[in-house]
């Protein structure tokens, strides 16, 4: 492992909010969609806001700063999407006492990601992080009510999970999808997944686990997310369908998902959790060694994910617990790999690697332009995705 200091990341940190900043003040915000930000947007709130909202809050950041104590323009970033999630949360509120149930649920829906959004290129330390990540589950659980998801409190050692189950209409006990959400994502983010699921007869459970979304340090847990005895979280969430909701679900024909980092503790899960009878692995690295190449947002949210106070402490953890291929070896159950190859932080070759490693039970799919996560293909995508774990749970009788 080379040894590089901590003056190396943090002054990647810093160069890339200054960055960011001066891109906001001297160009406008839209020309980072060259960059990171507009396909990471992508991912949370296109399926349900339009881009053209999306562009009026850029477009609202770039207007002059609205408080006095303002350090930058990028701090600009925070208020204006926070501006643009209530706008969308008061049209949710009068809905609602108007009785109008379908438009309170969506309007609910995407002030949670509005919010979720927003909260994505802030600082650790800015309070207004914290304050759109609380909005995002408020407004999410709100939205709940309307649109068919149960909240759940899922016993974990001395603590609980957070999660929603989706059950699909008029399907007497489906399958379930167990959905885990990356380093930086969270169970609200999985939304636009989960719904193509539920259209497809199976019912999904999303959750944050250690280290995530409710259970995040931000939001006062100290739950650390630890790789190498994740798989825990994985026996809890089937322990309680097969007590709590076997009249519900088909606990038989459970899958486990995972998109980016949930992906790759997925892929570890199945050396020890031996019940899941498929797996879906969304663009998640074989090893995390790669992390002082990640963008500098997400190493600091993956270091106090991880419950470490300097980025040194991250990568030589990462080094010596980020490796999924030892697990893989022991998958002898249906495995789905989907990979953009314009990842570069996880190439084709290891892609490969993993899918040989895994054998006659792994399918690639590989998108030759797909970036991280294949969010730029991803209504064909996850067709395809939802199409494959069907047939794997809804296995059909063969033609005569």
């Amino acid at each position: 492992m080379s040894d590089l200091p901590e003056s190396y990341f943090e002054q990647r940190i810093r160069s890339f909010y200054e960055e960011v900043d001066r891109t906001f003040r001297v160009s406008g915000c839209e020309p980072l969609g060259a960059q990171d930000i507009f396909f990471r947007l992508s991912r949370v709130a296109t399926p349900f806001v339009e881009f053209s909202e999306i562009k009026r809050i850029c477009a609202d950041v770039d207007r002059p700063a609205l408080e006095p104590d303002e350090p930058s323009g990028h701090r600009r970033w925070p208020f204006a999407w926070a501006r643009a999630a209530n706008r969308y949360r008061q049209i949710a509120e009068r809905a609602e006492a108007e009785g109008h149930a379908v438009t309170a649920g969506r309007n609910y829906l995407r002030a949670a990601l509005l919010a979720h959004s927003g909260q994505l290129f802030c600082r650790p330390q800015w309070p207004e992080k914290r304050a759109l990540q609380r909005e995002r589950a408020d407004c999410y659980l709100k939205a709940a009510r309307f649109l068919g998801l149960e909240r759940l409190a899922i016993p974990y050692a001395a603590h609980q999970i957070p999660a929603y189950l989706w059950l699909p209409k008029g399907v007497e006990r489906p399958p379930l999808v167990i959905m885990c959400p990356g380093a930086n994502s969270v169970k609200e983010e999985l939304h636009r997944w989960a719904s193509a699921f539920v259209d497809r007869g199976m019912a999904t459970l999303t959750f944050d686990g250690p280290g995530q979304g409710e259970l995040s340090p931000y939001q006062g847990s100290r739950l650390p997310l630890r790789f190498e005895c994740y798989h825990p979280v994985f026996t809890a969430i089937i322990d309680y369908a097969e007590s709590a909701l076997a009249a519900r679900v088909d606990c038989s024909r459970t899958a486990l998902w995972g998109q980016a980092t949930g992906g790759h503790l997925v892929t570890r899960a199945c050396e020890q959790e031996k019940r899941p009878v498929a797996l879906v692995n969304l663009d998640g690295f074989p090893t995390l060694q790669s992390y002082p190449s990640l963008p500098p947002d997400v190493m600091e949210e993956q270091r106090d994910a991880l419950g470490f106070s300097t980025f040194v402490e991250t990568w030589r953890y990462l080094c010596e617990h980020g490796d999924a291929m030892p697990a893989a070896e022991h998958i002898d159950v249906p495995y789905l790999l989907i990979h953009g190859s314009r990842n570069d932080l996880a190439g084709n070759e290891a892609m490969d690697h993993l899918a040989k490693t895994i054998g006659p039970t792994a399918t690639q799919m590989i998108f030759p332009d797909g970036n991280l996560g294949v969010f730029n293909w991803d209504f064909i995508m996850t067709d395809a995705m939802s199409d494959w774990l069907s047939d794997r749970l809804h296995p059909r009788e063969p033609q005569a």
